[in-house]
């Protein structure tokens, strides 16, 4: 059932909801609580396998940790002052699918095929999305029209009116277009 009909036409003006803020927030928090227990777990970690093994000084021990421990909150913070920027908008100008392989540890090598989405920002810079699954890649065409939103590290389409389903800008799932919420997280899908 419908909660509520909104043009498939558009940007959708649930980012600025209450609901998406609340949702944003919450995810702040769980980052900056995940940063400082991955920034705490090296160290520590470390400082413990230093004490009951002597095959590595304590002093390298900590200096290893301390060091992998700042590196953690490096990248952490960096990734969550990236949300606080701006959305952008832009225009799919290409789409590649490129093979690619990986070596295994036993030493065979394996392929995939990336899939990746080239945009151009109204900005004139070019962004890609990059996806081993090709969600992303199958959901837009070139010359359609996209926003990122940093916060939730997401894409929405301008265009959905010829959509069969849309992803949810909070968990991902793939969902009809019928919905007006998610089927796993019961979120508003940007619509």
């Amino acid at each position: 059932m419908l909660e509520e009909k909104r043009p498939l036409v558009g940007w959708s003006d649930v980012p600025s909801s209450p609901e998406v803020a609340e949702v944003i927030k919450k995810m702040k928090r769980s980052s900056l609580r995940w940063t400082w227990v991955f920034t705490l777990l090296f160290p520590v970690g470390f400082v413990i396998a230093g004490l009951v093994s002597d095959e590595v000084p304590l002093n390298e021990v900590v200096m290893i940790g301390g060091g992998l421990g700042l590196l953690m909150l490096v990248i952490n913070l960096w990734r969550i002052s990236g949300t606080k920027k701006p959305a952008w908008d832009g225009v799919v100008i290409k789409k590649l699918e490129k093979k690619r392989w990986k070596n295994d540890k036993d030493g065979t090598s394996q392929s995939y095929t990336e899939y990746i989405v080239v945009i151009r920002t109204e900005a004139g810079k070019k962004k890609r999305i990059v996806e081993r699954q090709g969600d992303m890649y199958d959901y837009l065409d070139v010359g359609d029209r996209v926003r990122y939103h940093p916060a939730l590290e997401s894409y929405e389409k301008f265009d959905k009116s010829k959509d069969t389903y849309i992803y949810c800008n909070i968990c991902r799932l793939r969902n009809s277009i019928r919905n007006d919420r998610c089927e796993r997280c019961n979120h508003l899908l940007f619509k």
